[in-house]
């Protein structure tokens, strides 16, 4: 579940695609366009050129991965600046890439630390557990009253703590702070995020990439990447014509992302697009005529949330080398003393211990002295347009000063700073993966999908699934489901055989 970095991309290693030269496609096959290549555009791709078909994926970036993107540096471990995990790994049909592949992986399900303002929390701190409980409160209540109004999990935590009578004062106050731990999950804030799709209850294990996400990115890609001409970087679709006419064909209309006075018309019998959802909440792609009245009110409920990433190099480890993550818990307002003003009578600046943080202590996780700080909106959006290394070091520097095994020294020397700019890249959709938020309801987009059996137009990515929502496995599994579509749509009978993963 989770942008291309901001000041490293001399360190990307992007995937060879051969020179696309023109090529003439087999007018007795029928002609399928890709929008997008990323896994699940890449996986859509690659059913539909096994089951012989013509397939032409059409990027707007200068590399295929989409949100998957392995920035690395010679000598070093890959740093995933995208997905970076495999979630739901004891039904996750990519965990036999794993050893098919030999990657190398991490299982970061040892104990975290907890952090506070006044530092470590220590291990009666049961606000964890109190949000725990919520959860399991929160999943108990919907199932058993479906057509109950849906809640921010803010909201519905403080009066789950106010009215339960076997807790402590101070539990009460800290399990709203705890239950932010899930805002890392869900890519936005609990007072956003919706209590009746909660999904933090959740059990599962997850492993770390320790190889880098690219090689999937490549395995997916392999069928595609070879066959000269069916993939086209730098081509921004700026509009889709299309049509269920079974006899009609449908094109697209392309601009250069590096010249945007060129422009391509793609023609072809039908379509997958895997375009993030933020690209259909600011109407970056026009479509003629307009998407059907099922699919809009889908994508009109349904979010589209922020997660960030910053990853700090430095000199020497001053953290704790037992732990895997770090949470940070902000105060709770009835405790903290409110903004403070400076000496001209302004508010003081913003503080990263506003905020909930996870930091992953890369040096267990990937070998290198580094720790990556997630954050998530509105949080991203400010980390994001900071483009300046320094401001960024002393916006997380409180953070860093908690994290020390001895608090007397000073902090050791920033070797690399690396952050994601998903919020910023009209590519991404200006975020990250999809966010049930109150009121959303992620089941009206996904079965308006699901239900076009028969039509030339066919989506895929990580929001049109429940199971794996925002990770890679969910996206690329939708992939698979639109390849399907697009199979019986065109009469071809569909072989498991084909496109078994191990």
């Amino acid at each position: 579940m989770e942008g291309e970095a901001m000041f490293e991309t001399k360190n990307a290693k992007p995937t060879k695609i051969p020179l696309q030269l023109p090529v003439k496609l087999d007018p007795s096959t029928k002609t399928v366009l890709v929008v997008g290549a990323g896994i699940s555009g890449l996986r859509a791709a690659s059913v539909l050129k096994k089951h012989g078909l013509n397939v032409v994926v059409l990027e707007a970036r200068d590399r295929i991965g989409g949100r998957i993107n392995t920035s690395r540096k010679e000598g070093k471990p890959a740093r995933d600046i995208g997905a970076a995990w495999m979630h739901e790994t004891s039904q996750n049909p990519l965990v036999k890439l794993v050893s098919k592949l030999g990657l190398k992986y991490y299982y970061d399900d040892g104990t975290p630390l907890y952090y506070t303002s006044e530092g470590r929390a220590g291990s009666q701190f049961k606000a964890k557990k109190v949000a725990d409980e919520f959860a399991d409160y929160a999943e108990w209540f919907y199932e058993t009253h479906p057509n109950a109004q849906d809640r921010s999990v803010d909201d519905f935590i403080r009066d789950f703590t106010r009215e339960h009578a076997l807790i402590t004062d101070d539990e009460r106050l800290w399990a709203p702070q705890a239950v932010r731990e899930i805002e890392q999950w869900i890519g936005t804030s609990t007072d956003q995020a919706s209590s009746k799709y909660l999904s933090y209850f959740v059990t599962e294990r997850n492993l770390y990439m320790k190889d880098g996400y690219d090689t999937i990115v490549e395995w997916t890609a392999q069928d595609i990447v070879n066959s000269p001409g069916s993939i086209h970087l730098n081509q921004v679709v700026k509009s889709i014509n299309w049509s269920d006419d079974p006899s009609a064909q449908i094109s697209i209309q392309c601009s250069n992302s590096t010249d945007e006075s060129s422009s391509k018309t793609f023609v072809g019998d039908a379509i997958v697009v895997t375009t993030p959802l933020g690209t259909f909440h600011h109407n970056l792609v026009s479509y003629n005529p307009p998407l059907p009245p099922d699919i809009q009110s889908g994508i009109a409920n349904m979010s589209y949330g922020a997660l960030g990433k910053i990853f700090f190099e430095f000199s020497d480890v001053f953290w704790s080398k037992d732990h895997d993550q770090f949470i940070y818990y902000p105060t709770p307002e009835d405790l903290s003393e409110g903004s403070v003003a400076s000496s001209d009578g302004s508010e003081a600046p913003d503080s990263i211990l506003n905020y909930a943080t996870v930091t992953v202590n890369l040096l267990l996780v990937a070998d290198s002295k580094e720790l990556c700080i997630q954050v998530v909106e509105p949080l991203t959006q400010k980390v994001e347009r900071m483009t300046d290394k320094q401001e960024l070091y002393e916006f997380f520097e409180p953070l860093f000063k908690l994290m020390r095994t001895e608090p007397y020294k000073a902090l050791p020397r920033v070797t690399n700073i690396e952050s994601t700019c998903w919020t910023q890249d009209p590519f991404a959709g200006f975020g990250t993966y999809s966010a049930e938020k109150v009121g959303n309801n992620p089941h009206i987009l996904i079965d308006a999908v699901e239900g076009r059996t028969n039509s030339k137009l066919q989506f895929a990515g990580e929001h049109l699934t429940i199971a794996g929502n925002g990770c890679v496995h969910g996206a690329f599994a939708t992939g698979e489901a639109a390849a399907k579509r697009i199979l019986n749509t065109l009469g071809v009978e569909f072989n498991e055989d084909l496109v078994v993963i191990g």
